[in-house]
């Protein structure tokens, strides 16, 4: 048996060959250990000298086409993408095979939705050989993949010049054209929601309104605002409010809470006469005249201006990428908790008012707390929160 014969990948009695181990393959990790597989391939040629740099280039490329053949498998489309890599790092001066091979490779890294590196072999088979149809359009596709779509233009113009029947090429600026039209329309939608949402950051410094992360598992619920097309009338605002009973762990929401409702009005809707009872509530505790309402101050970090846009225009639907907004480099610093305090609401006050206070930072959303007075519940509840922040001066003095 000649050593031909004993090429990467076949069996020789023990010294069967084995692929490198993949790190590359999902788009999310390096595309390929280079050193790697450089190592490998100068060891193969030793191991083969009676093989030139152009045969053993020839015979990767067609082990990574025999592995592209069950493609379906991305184990396989793994070990075409380092034959491919193999055959490359080869020193050989056959531009039309070296073309090809890149050319094959970026349709593996298609394969495996790794755009990014599909383009850059897409792009270095046609500056190899330029009228690489394929190559053209794996180009296209990956440019297309990474929405940069001019360029995805570009490579199927040079396509459909080489070949103008092609239908592939022409499907693809179809979809360009479609998807330019689609960024325009949200571009402009964008625009439009980024006047807006100034208006708005304005609007919560103009109300002394203070945002910040959210604190439970009910996610970020920002104040909606509403304005009158005429101009005639101020904006108002509403708030989306959880109230939480911790007694009993139970909570209720009020989706559209106008800024200047009252607390206290509020209660009597939830609590007052003829209001549905709590089905927990099998005591018949939380009666109007019983509740007491709390917020906790400082419960989290206030967002700077630029941090409540950027998170305003997310639920617009814009990314970092879309154009001016770009994401700020912020960590939410942690609250100490010696100023977090349970504050007794002011029920004759309204939301609007009560948000406003110093100290109080909406968490994502208004939070209330409900407690029914003269009970033991309620003098554990707020003796919990004070040995809190005894604990934590202790702490501080003596570090």
């Amino acid at each position: 048996m000649s050593s031909h014969d004993l090429a990467p990948g076949k069996t020789g009695g023990k010294e069967e060959e084995e692929l490198l181990p993949a790190l590359f393959w999902d788009g999310t990790e390096d595309w390929i250990n280079e050193d790697n597989c450089a190592d490998y391939a100068a060891l193969q040629s030793l191991k083969y000298d009676d093989t030139t740099p152009l045969e053993r280039a020839e015979e990767y490329k067609l082990k990574g086409n025999d592995a592209l053949k069950y493609k379906q498998n991305k184990l396989y489309v793994r070990k075409a993408v380092q034959q491919y890599t193999l055959a490359l790092i080869e020193s050989f001066d056959d531009d039309v095979l070296r073309a090809v091979i890149h050319g094959n490779r970026a349709h593996a890294a298609l394969l495996l939705g790794n755009f990014g590196k599909a383009l850059e072999d897409a792009k270095a088979c046609v500056k190899l050989d330029a009228t690489n149809v394929k190559g053209l359009f794996r180009a296209a596709k990956s440019a297309y993949g990474l929405h940069k779509l001019d360029e995805c233009a570009g490579f199927c113009d040079a396509g459909l010049r080489l070949e103008p029947t092609n239908n592939e090429f022409r499907v693809i600026i179809k979809n360009v054209k479609k998807q330019i039209e689609v960024d325009a329309k949200k571009e402009k939608r964008l625009a439009f929601a980024r006047v807006a949402t100034k208006e708005a950051v304005s609007t919560f410094a103009d109300r002394k309104l203070k945002l910040g992360p959210h604190v439970m598992g009910t996610g970020e619920h920002f104040p909606e605002i509403v304005t009158h097309s005429d101009g005639k009338y101020p904006a108002n605002v509403f708030f989306w409010v959880l109230f939480v009973y911790p007694e009993s762990m139970q909570t209720d929401v009020i989706e559209i809470f106008h800024e200047h409702a009252t607390i206290g009005s509020q209660a009597d809707t939830m609590f007052g006469p003829g209001s549905p009872a709590l089905e927990w509530d099998s005591a018949k505790s939380y009666t109007r005249e019983k509740v007491e309402f709390y917020y906790q101050s400082n419960a989290s970090a206030v967002y700077p201006p630029n941090v409540l846009f950027y998170k305003l225009m997310q639920k617009h639907g814009e990314e970092p990428d879309d154009g001016e907004t770009q994401r700020p480099e912020w960590t939410a610093p942690k609250p100490d908790q010696r100023d977090q305090k349970m504050i007794k609401v002011d029920e004759t006050k309204t939301i609007g008012e009560v948000l406003a206070k110093d100290g109080n930072v909406i968490p994502g959303h208004p939070i209330f707390y409900v407690v029914v007075r003269d009970t033991e519940f309620r003098e554990k509840f707020l003796q919990a929160t004070k040995t809190t922040q005894k604990a934590v001066s202790v702490a501080a003095l003596q570090a």
